[in-house]
């Protein structure tokens, strides 16, 4: 009978260092928990770029983008945010530092204006041959008017998007 009073104690004792311990757990886990928080640990960087992309869309908010601590993730996952929702206003979180980051941020606005066919867009672009690319892509890719060719300003990227399709001629 004594023993199992002692094992009855060390339940008894148990159960309270099991509540006792779990009073910080409980109080932790109602702090709010980041949807970004597993994106550092999912492995090479096109999952880390899926993981804040995916956390982004689902709070519809751009700015998730900028948390990741590697710039190709933030600028991809900033690029193909703005893709997806058709605007190009995300790519303006691009930072103009430098002709690079330049580069980034206009190939993010050639990006939207790609997938969402709007010529328009392109003429938001600064480097020209960026621009001449979206320009081209509109009327290549997308059969968009070919007086879009005019808007290129190389000469030989003009005439190469003024040429009819191979299977015209």
């Amino acid at each position: 009978m004594l023993r199992l009073n002692f094992r009855a104690a060390l339940g008894f004792l148990g159960l309270m260092a099991l509540s006792v311990t779990s009073v910080p757990a409980t109080a932790q886990s109602a702090q709010p928990h980041s949807p970004t928080a597993p994106c550092r640990e999912s492995g090479p960087l096109p999952n880390q770029i899926r993981c804040f992309l995916e956390a982004a869309e689902a709070a519809g908010d751009v700015a998730i983008c900028e948390g990741a601590y590697d710039f190709a993730v933030r600028f991809n996952c900033i690029s193909l945010f703005a893709e997806n929702s058709g605007d190009p206003g995300p790519c303006e979180r691009i930072p103009i530092r430098n002709n690079r980051l330049l580069l980034m941020r206009d190939s993010c606005i050639s990006g939207v204006a790609a997938a969402t066919r709007r010529p328009e867009l392109c003429g938001q672009v600064q480097l020209d041959f960026v621009r001449d690319g979206c320009f081209m892509t509109q009327v290549v890719e997308f059969n968009a008017t070919p007086d879009l060719c005019e808007r290129i300003t190389r000469a030989d990227v003009r005439d190469i998007c003024l040429m009819p399709p191979a299977d015209a001629r």
